[in-house]
């Protein structure tokens, strides 16, 4: 099964996904129907173009459409599928460095989509997306002043029926970054809601179980050093991913 009704929904969802970013929600963003003519896509690229929500000139995107899909393994022709999902970056370069432009590059929007859509589950489903790591390429050269394009794409692969579940930011505490490093020691607490297993670092390097620096979060420490406490969250089970990291500096 193609699932090919839901393209458009998972397409709009995508474009709402990057308009949520406040960077990249000044830019803006067109969606790109299947089957368009030349002249309907040139028509697009001058809207993505024209002022964002900033007022700013030069530089937007298009969400393509999702026109095909492949078996993940040819021997399974039932099982999950890849769905290729494409977003284009435009710019009019002599607009984009001018008084009204927005003087922001166009790889610098390429790349924060990319970390946008690095975890990107499609809201609503329960046949969740998996992406592989979006790649930023295809970028025209730099000399064309009238319309530099640069792409971010990657192949999301359908998942079983289990909708993945993101665990929140742990929130560390007291955060105000104004633990001891004279003699005045600060309890610091961690909390994860979801989380089975917290794990946390003080020496900067990233909190994770195959970490051997890192401590398993049981209770509340003190701090009596300057240093930075960071701290992931994760959980047991395929349908989780584990919080992005949070750090706070004692000085």
């Amino acid at each position: 099964m193609q699932y090919t009704d839901l393209w458009p929904l998972i397409q709009r969802d995508i474009l709402g996904c990057l308009q949520a970013d406040a960077f990249l929600a000044a830019r803006p963003g067109v969606l790109v129907e299947p089957g368009s003519t030349g002249a309907v896509l040139e028509a697009k690229t001058t809207a993505a173009l024209g002022a964002g929500a900033d007022g700013k000139l030069g530089a937007g995107y298009l969400v393509l459409p999702m026109e095909t899909a492949e078996d993940d393994n040819a021997n399974l022709p039932q099982g999950p599928l890849k769905l290729p999902v494409t977003v284009q970056f435009v710019e009019n370069v002599l607009v984009n460095n001018g008084p009204r432009g927005t003087g922001v590059p166009l790889r610098v929007y390429a790349a924060r989509a990319e970390k946008v859509l690095k975890l990107y589950t499609p809201v609503g489903f329960t046949q969740a997306l998996v992406p592989a790591n979006p790649v930023i390429a295809h970028f025209t050269s730099d000399q064309d002043a009238n319309l530099r394009m640069g792409r971010v794409s990657f192949r999301a692969t359908e998942a079983d029926g289990t909708p993945l579940n993101k665990l929140p930011r742990p929130v560390i505490t007291p955060n105000d970054g104004q633990g001891n490093g004279g003699g005045h020691p600060q309890t610091v607490t961690i909390m994860c809601p979801g989380a089975t297993a917290i794990y946390y670092t003080l020496d900067y390097s990233h909190p994770w179980a195959g970490n051997p620096t890192a401590v398993l979060y049981s209770a509340p420490f003190s701090m009596t050093t300057a240093g930075m406490v960071r701290a992931r969250g994760f959980a047991a089970g395929a349908q989780f991913i584990g919080s992005d990291t949070a750090a706070v500096a004692f000085a």
